[in-house]
């Protein structure tokens, strides 16, 4: 299988003249984020962005969700590459995805908001604002939307029976027992601005909480690829009818078909050969990742450890010199009461809070170990010649996950199987009927923890690149990763990008979006740091080494929106092409409607061509580099 690849893409590069051949660089990329005016506060994300272009006046606008402790914010762009922030466009709620689209025909895009159901105590509809002219308002009741609530996870904007309007649908955690509406819903566009619930049982019954809209089968009518951490990825194939065919069993290799721990999905013609293949990024939700996980840095004398908040008992021992610190104890709370969990030093069991900003703690005040634990807590005893025991004990459900660090650590021992974070990530390449395992062409990166992925041509070589979000280790940030693809045979990772922050704080990589800003040819990043970090705007600061071809697809002559239009580009090297919609989905969802292509040394296109999902085509001939052509039907 190994060799019949490498030949395949051997022969694939030669075939294009390798237009890499002629310059491929490591972009580097600078922070604009201050600059730009995308002020953000430091807090929790849900899996990415909505960049969409809400007004259409040509500049993209961002949509930033911040999970349930701060509001949704727009920030709408503007002149001089400048971001405005229109505040409280939606209370602040706990939020899951957005996806933004025309469900109206009014020339702006509206948004739709998928809200947590509260553990499945508080079902929630999903929320949709209707944009009046940059005014948002809440029409989920008079839309007809209000009835159906469910624990919401990612919401996305489809036309469903290619009617020309968009309808869309729900993708929700697993249903509690007493829930009695649908796990995940669909709603038809009526086209007087009302949807009506369109039963759909097979769809209702996927086991996912993540999805992409894709046309992995290239027959024009758009499909989903539906995962999460916890369940097995799948290919669904659109009927245009409001109603999918699952297809995983024939287009996945066997030893594939049970795939999970999928974060996120990226569609990307990796070798330019006319189909989407696709990028699985893998990893452990945050749950996951709270059972026995232990990092421990012997250089910085640091010890970092999570476990579940459910009811239990465990242990570490750990060896230190002298005094110890501790520091960052937390919990996820869970529960009405929410009571704390106590701290307890020493044989006599002193009580202490959690501590939260750094406690030094003595072998003195901790000496002995109590022989009995019958309050839920920390237990933390020092047992002499430098050794010492931490146990929690939780008599009930306490906490969605609990967590610390103590540094002045030497060495740590553990009586039970420490968890491996990292989870291979997996590149599919699809032969127009099938996927086979292309896996072997990714380097070793791709085997972190990684919650998130974009592609994007970001040196415009002419060949799709990869930016992969890592999550890092329990406690630290580390830089993301920049797989550059070279001829569509192997792709090789750079750490060394900028688009990382610089302060490689206690917050962990999660999703972005890749898009040009400020429409100079090159791509940029857009990226959320989870645990409490902020939104960062990397401006693309390669030299303009290579050509490039902004193309703005708009609306048909009836009023047919860009989501799902196919966009080809031939030149003399070969012929690329991308499907107009997100690019790489986990909770949100983009419309990218400005479409970047990069063409190397490239002098002239010999022809671009636009498929609207209605069928509607326009074909361009000899057309110029380095612009942005605004194309409508």
């Amino acid at each position: 299988m190994k060799n019949k690849l490498f030949l395949l893409t051997l022969i694939l590069a030669l075939s294009f003249k390798s237009v890499l051949s002629q310059q491929t660089q490591t972009p580097i990329f600078s922070e604009v984020t201050q600059k730009v005016g995308l002020i953000t506060e430091y807090n929790w994300k849900y899996g990415g962005p909505t960049i969409a272009d809400l007004n259409q006046d040509g500049k993209y606008d961002l949509l930033l969700g911040n999970h349930d402790n701060t509001p949704v914010q727009l920030f709408w762009g503007g002149k001089e590459n400048v971001f405005t922030e229109q505040k409280n466009i939606f209370p602040r709620a706990d939020l899951h995805g957005m996806s933004a689209g025309d469900y109206d025909k009014d020339g702006d895009l509206d948004i739709v908001l998928s809200l947590g159901g509260g553990n499945g105590l508080t079902p929630q509809p999903q929320r949709l604002l209707r944009n009046d002219n940059g005014t948002f308002k809440d029409v989920t009741e008079e839309a007809g939307l209000s009835k159906m609530g469910a624990r919401g996870r990612s919401v996305r904007w489809i036309d469903l029976d290619n009617d020309g309007d968009l309808d869309f649908l729900q993708i929700n955690a697993a249903q509690m027992v007493h829930e009695d509406i649908p796990r995940n819903i669909l709603f038809e566009n009526k086209g007087d601005g009302t949807f009506a619930y369109k039963p759909s049982p097979i769809f209702e019954a996927i086991d996912a909480e993540r999805l992409l809209i894709t046309d992995f089968n290239n027959d024009d009518q758009l499909d989903i690829i539906t995962f999460s951490p916890y369940s097995p990825i799948e290919f669904w194939a659109g009927n245009n009818d409001f109603t999918f065919t699952n297809k995983s069993d024939t287009w996945l290799p066997k030893e594939l078909q049970k795939t999970n721990s999928v974060m996120t999905v990226a569609e990307f013609d990796f070798d330019n050969d006319g189909n989407l293949d696709y990028y699985l990024a893998r990893g452990k939700s945050t749950y996951q990742m709270a059972n026995n996980a232990v990092n421990f840095d012997e250089n910085k004398k640091r010890l970092d450890f999570r476990d579940e908040g459910n009811k239990s008992h465990d242990r570490i021992t750990f060896f230190a010199s002298g005094d110890i610190n501790l520091l960052e104890f937390f919990r996820f709370p869970r529960g009405p009461k929410k009571p704390l969990i106590p701290l307890f030093i020493g044989r006599n069991k002193i009580e202490y809070k959690m501590p939260v900003e750094v406690q030094t703690v003595t072998q003195e005040e901790a000496k002995g170990f109590p022989k009995e634990l019958d309050k839920s807590g920390w237990y933390l005893g020092y047992k002499g010649n430098g050794e010492w025991r931490l146990e929690w004990l939780l008599k009930t459900n306490l906490a969605w996950g609990i967590r610390g660090s103590i540094t002045g650590v030497n060495k740590i021992k553990t009586d039970w199987e420490r968890q491996n974070l990292g989870v291979e990530d997996i590149l599919l390449k699809n032969q127009g009927d099938h996927f086979v395992n292309a896996t072997e062409l990714l380097p070793k990166e791709s085997g972190d923890n990684n919650p998130g992925i974009i592609p994007g041509d970001f040196n415009n070589d002419g060949f799709t690149d990869l930016f992969i979000y890592r999550y890092g280790k329990l406690k630290q940030r580390e830089p993301d990763v920049l797989l550059t693809n070279h001829n569509g045979q192997s792709f090789k990772a750079a750490l060394n990008h900028g688009a990382t922050p610089k302060e490689l704080r206690d917050f962990h990589g999660d999703m972005g979006a890749a898009f040009d800003y400020n429409l100079d040819g090159r791509l940029d990043i857009l990226s959320g740091d989870e645990d409490n970090g902020s939104w960062h705007l990397y401006e693309n600061k390669i030299e303009n080494i290579n050509n490039y071809i902004l193309i703005t697809v708009g609306n048909t002559k009836d009023n047919i929106d860009a989501y799902g239009a196919k966009v080809t580009v031939i030149t003399k090297y070969g012929k690329q092409h991308k499907l107009i919609g997100s690019g790489s989905a986990s909770h949100a969802q983009s419309f990218l409607n400005t479409v970047h292509f990069g063409l190397g040394k490239t002098q002239k296109i010999e022809e671009i061509k636009i498929q609207w999902r209605n069928g509607g085509t326009k074909t361009f001939k000899n057309v110029k580099v380095n612009q942005n052509l605004k194309v409508f039907e």
